[in-house]
């Protein structure tokens, strides 16, 4: 009910202020010079252009050099006009204006009375010869009549060349897809609906696009683009609109799993089943001035997933023998023998832990199945219970010729349950759900000041609430755990991992609201620009204001993670019943806030240098105003700090928290930037320059280059860590603690938790820190192209490019506080001997600081800053063919070759944890290699056919109506990095690498089933104390490859009304697709069936 009444106050609020206020939308132009038929150029002619299926028309004069724009153009058909007393007028229909196109028409006007019309049927050019970018329209036609999965329209953004998806959106963060388009990091695209910000500025990806019905088309562009959008490469997207006639669509989509097939390794068809069903209506509210346009579909979805399988502890492990857990048929890898004092692989059951045994039972009494001898359970997975809506409306309305106005509003929304919802099954418990609503807001005008002059106006409000509901069970105090405080996880123990066993927790807290963690961002922004034409110039500027916020709570590790890795038994089944815990992870709930400000001005010029020649230039000033992170009361900072090496050296302490140790430092202590750690960067200039030839000056060969210069900000969610650590979260690890699982922390003084955020807040010992220095510099984008066009016949378009990029001062992670490997002779640590100087076990005494001052030292464990020095290059051949839609048909294909080689980084940029950094100390192109992003090789193919209308009634009935449309893909293989899992350098640090000792990695590549692609022998740990010679992300995967089709067929009921049956297939030839080397089978979706119903009026 909530939902319902948020989404009609939003909608009735929406349209008063679209009915009093003036706004602007996504949109096109039309520009070129009138002439004589001697060639003389023609000032004061007059020319429209109308909108034929609203009737809105867009009138201006030509200037003395006889040039004419008409920009800020609402997309779709247009009829051109051109009239001057002594000529005849000269008519051109058929004109089809795509989102962000630039359509060059010229026109000679014949000696003649103004009543006398030269007609001329004919779509524009289809070379660009006015813009410097590199682009593709997805128009309308291939998104309503493509087979598309899920009919997710963000789907079809990497079908335009050039772009590769490196992420999926997550329930967490309601992110979206990550996609890199030209070799850039995924946040550095700029996504925009009708011309208004459509970003999440917790994650910097594109928020959901409208339903196919009612999205009109989006452009994709990268490399060369005008000052006015400051990242390399874009997409923009644009809503359907109403028109002088209604029109619009009832729609149902089924899925089912009786027409699908099984999936390779499964044992049993699928159980998918997918309701998607809605509509559409739009148009005018009075003709030829005020339209509407709305939309509605709701999703469905239900399924019995595959079975997982665990190890859990037998009857025979709880009597104390484990002879058959540990023999060579439980075993793969052979025989295991317990470590002493074990004798036999038996253990007293006297020995096992209370809280071990407890949780134990509750487990194995919410299994639906029991274990066999080994103890491996087979069991169903969590149903699959989602929900999803998503609701548009949107206003146009001409006020008068000079002036319109539009108003859109977008929601969208999912739901699904927490794990222990649908199943008691506790090894569910991992399991989140999600309860997440999405809005987002746009306002537009457009205004001609003068024939030559248009300004327009446009806001854009986008906010997400997104709640994870957890999984309520237990927690370690209910199973009889003492030292430790349970009171801010009153139902649960957070995620936890016996090795080579089994997997429960929650780290998203309770099932109640209360306990539930939230990641809510907001953003509004506002743009004013103007264009203007003057003599051979078309002059642009402008600028805008972004404000974005993000608030959190997180609950991640309150309840206590808990790791058995085997450290002490063999074996971590062992470990945990016998209580030999390996870390306990502990935090306490915490918030976080972060605001940021974005401004932005920018100027460009588009100069007609000669007919044939148009040069583009551009200024931006992008400044960096980092995020400002408000205090959590009055006089306590939010988690915001820095840390200098040298201040630690010379004992400085902060002022703020007294029990910081030496080195940090936080607002309010002297020498620290106001509320964000970073310097404010107002020294941001970004030039931009470009050319475009029209070779022939016929309009059908182009060739153009460009060079551009941008900044990519970070999320808002980047520094979400900062709140975890101390002492906000106070997040910190205990390594195999005295008291094991039933007193974690008896011999750390007793648990820390709960305490009070102020100035005498405890500090957790040997806690988590994330930090930045105060002069990071922001990530920016180098990017050129070039590109040669040629328009063959009417219809057709060959085009080849290259582009390249260089993103310098990639945000990574250092490690500044690695354990120093010491070798292997005996020696002393803070008083303490040890026998073997470099051992897991002392490696927080072995850390840098811990050695240079060990009683601050003591108190920091893992200590990463930002590093701002990444590198990350492409460079990439992009070939395409299109056919725009003509007698039924279109295609669209492209082939990129391309490579992507950078530095490690968080390349989502969703924030990284704190202990992921660079691998070698000291030595960032240690991990230098291919980007997440490198796709060697990838083609994309689509395209759409109708059946002709044939005039013979039998021929009619049997073959008029029908529609065939396909996607063919492929791609090279994703980078796989090679990593050992083990601290064999004994420096701390995660994801280091073995060694490769054979010169061929892959042990069979043919990708068929049940076959290794990477052979295991080739790689072995290297030795204690150093780093394998295994390059970062340097094996490919197999590559992938996907063919969908769809088949339909339209029936005529009246005039005006159709019916459309449709039937699409996914996978269509049922093959096998192996997905990317991991520890699991993951093969790709076998062949879906989808049905759908149409009723279009």
């Amino acid at each position: 009910m909530e939902r319902i009444i948020v989404g009609l106050w939003s909608a009735l609020v929406f349209f008063v202020l679209t009915c009093s206020v003036s706004w602007a939308q996504a949109t096109a132009q039309i520009s070129g010079t009138v002439r004589d038929q001697t060639g003389a150029v023609l000032p004061l002619v007059n020319v429209t252009a109308t909108q034929t299926e609203t009737g809105v028309a867009r009138t201006t004069l030509t200037n003395e050099t006889g040039s004419y724009v008409l920009s800020n153009l609402a997309v779709g058909p247009y009829r051109l006009e051109a009239a001057l007393m002594g000529f005849r007028t000269f008519v051109q229909s058929g004109i089809v204006l795509q989102v962000n196109a630039s359509t060059e028409i010229n026109v000679v006007l014949q000696v003649g009375q103004v009543a006398e019309q030269v007609e001329v049927q004919a779509d524009a050019a289809l070379v660009e010869t006015r813009t410097s970018s590199v682009g593709q329209v997805i128009e309308n036609q291939r998104i309503l009549e493509l087979p598309l999965n899920g009919r997710n329209v963000t789907d079809l953004i990497t079908l335009a060349g050039a772009a590769v998806q490196t992420g999926t959106a997550t329930g967490r963060l309601f992110s979206g897809t990550q996609i890199s388009v030209g070799g850039g990091v995924p946040t550095g695209t700029d996504y925009s609906l009708d011309g208004a910000n459509h970003i999440n500025f917790l994650t910097g990806v594109g928020l959901d696009l409208p339903f196919p019905d009612a999205t009109q088309e989006f452009k994709v562009e990268t490399g060369g683009l005008a000052a006015n959008r400051g990242s390399s490469s874009a997409v923009a997207a644009v809503t359907k609109s109403g028109t002088n006639d209604f029109h619009g669509d009832l729609f149902e989509f089924l899925r089912n799993d009786l027409f699908n097939a099984r999936q390779y390794f499964s044992p049993t068809k699928s159980s998918l089943k997918r309701n998607q069903y809605g509509g559409t209506v739009g148009g005018p509210i009075r003709k030829n001035k005020l339209f509407f346009f709305g939309g509605y579909q709701g999703t469905k979805l239900r399924s019995d997933p595959a079975n997982a399988e665990a190890f859990v502890p037998t009857a025979q492990m709880l009597a104390g023998d484990w002879t058959t857990f540990t023999s060579r048929a439980c075993n793969p890898g052979g025989q295991i023998t317990l470590r002493g004092p074990f004798v036999g692989n038996q253990i007293n059951p006297a020995l096992y832990s209370k809280v071990a045994s407890y949780i134990t039972n509750k487990i194995l009494a919410s299994l639906p199945v029991q274990p066999n001898a080994c103890g491996l359970i087979t069991y169903p997975g969590a149903i699959t219970k989602e929900d999803r809506w998503q609701f548009v409306s949107k206003v146009d309305y001409q006020r008068s010729d000079r002036h319109s106005i539009f108003g859109r509003f977008l929601a969208t929304s999912v739901y699904f349950p927490n794990g222990l919802a649908l199943t008691k099954n506790l090894l569910r418990s991992s399991f989140a759900g999600t309860d997440a609503l999405s809005t987002s807001y746009a306002l537009g005008d457009t205004y001609l000041i003068g024939a030559h002059t248009v300004q327009a106006f446009r806001l854009s409000v986008n906010r997400i609430r997104n709640s994870q509901i957890g999984n309520s069970f237990f927690s370690l105090c209910d199973a009889g755990a003492t030292f430790f405080f349970c009171g801010n996880a009153p139902t649960w123990i957070s995620q936890s991992v016996i090795a080579g066993g089994f997997i429960f927790g929650s780290n998203t807290g309770g099932a109640d609201r209360e306990h539930n963690p939230y990641w809510n961002p907001f953003s509004a922004q506002v743009n004013d620009d103007v264009t203007t034409i003057k003599g051979a110039h078309q002059l642009s500027f402008g600028g805008g204001a972004l404000y974005g916020r993000m608030i959190e709570k997180a609950r991640f590790a309150d309840g206590g993670q808990l790791t058995f890795t085997g450290a002490v038994t063999g074996m971590g089944m062992a470990d945990f019943l016998t209580g030999r815990l390996s870390t306990l992870f502990q935090g306490q709930p915490n918030k976080h806030q972060a605001n940021q400000l974005n401004l932005n001005a920018y100027v460009t010029d588009t100069w007609k240098l000669k007919p044939r020649l148009t040069a583009n230039l551009g200024l931006r000033w992008d400044p960096y105003l980092p995020q400002r992170i408000p205090d959590i009361v009055s006089g306590t900072p939010g988690a915001v700090y820095n840390f200098n090496h040298d201040r630690f050296i010379r004992g400085i302490y902060s002022t703020v928290f007294k029990n910081a140790p030496a080195g940090f430092y936080y607002p309010g202590d002297p020498g620290f930037p106001g509320r964000s750690g970073i310097n404010d960067q107002y020294w941001h200039f970004t030039p931009r320059v470009g050319f475009a030839w029209d070779v022939k000056g016929d309009g059908k060969t182009s060739v153009r280059a460009s060079y551009s210069y941008g900044y990519v900000f970070m999320t808002g969610i980047w520094r979400e860590d900062t709140s975890g650590s101390n002492p906000w979260g106070g997040r910190t690890t205990v390594t195999q603690p005295g008291g094991g699982l039933d007193a974690p922390w008896r011999d750390n003084g007793g648990s820390p938790f709960p305490y009070v955020v102020d100035k005498n807040a405890p500090f957790t010992p040997r806690g988590l820190f994330l930090t930045q220095k105060p002069d990071m510099k922001t990530p920016n984008v180098y990017s050129w192209n070039l590109t040669i066009q040629q328009q063959i016949g009417s219809n057709w378009l060959a085009s080849a490019s290259y582009i390249g990029t260089r993103t310098l001062h990639v945000w990574g992670q250092y490690p500044v506080n690695p354990a120093v490997f010491l070798g292997f002779d005996p020696c002393m640590l803070d008083g303490v001997q040890y026998v073997t100087c470099s051992v897991p076990a002392n490696t927080d005494a072995r850390r840098l600081l811990s050695l240079e001052r060990p009683r601050d030292g003591a108190n920091i464990g893992h200590l990463a800053e930002f590093d701002d020095g990444g590198v990350q290059k492409y460079n990439g051949m992009l070939l395409s063919l299109q056919r725009r839609v003509a007698k039924g048909v279109t295609f669209s294909g492209n082939y990129t070759w391309s490579h992507c080689q950078g530095n490690y980084s968080d390349i989502n940029q969703n924030g990284p944890p704190a202990n992921e950094t660079y691998t070698k100390p000291g030595d960032r192109n240690f991990d230098n290699g291919n980007c997440f992003s490198d796709r060697r090789q990838i083609f994309n193919a689509t395209a759409v056919a109708q059946s002709p209308k044939f005039s013979n009634h039998t021929m009619q009935m049997m073959a008029s109506g029908w529609t065939v449309s396909g996607i063919y893909r492929v791609s090279s293989g994703a980078p796989v990095n090679i990593v050992i899992g083990t601290d064999v350098a004994l420096t701390g640090t995660n994801l280091q690498r073995p060694n490769q000792i054979s010169p061929n990695p892959y042990k069979d590549r043919s990708g068929r089933p049940s076959t290794q692609w990477v052979d295991p022998a080739a790689f072995v740990p290297p030795a204690s104390g150093t780093y394998g010679n295994v390059g970062w992300n340097s094996l490919l995967g197999p590559g992938q490859w996907s063919f969908d089709m769809a088949l339909s067929r339209t029936f005529n009921v009246g005039e005006r009304q159709r019916i459309e049956i449709r039937a699409e297939a996914f996978n269509v030839t049922n093959s096998f697709i192996p997905g990317c080397p991991q520890a699991f089978i993951n093969p790709f979706l076998p062949r879906i069936m989808q049905f759908a119903l149409k009723y279009l009026f």
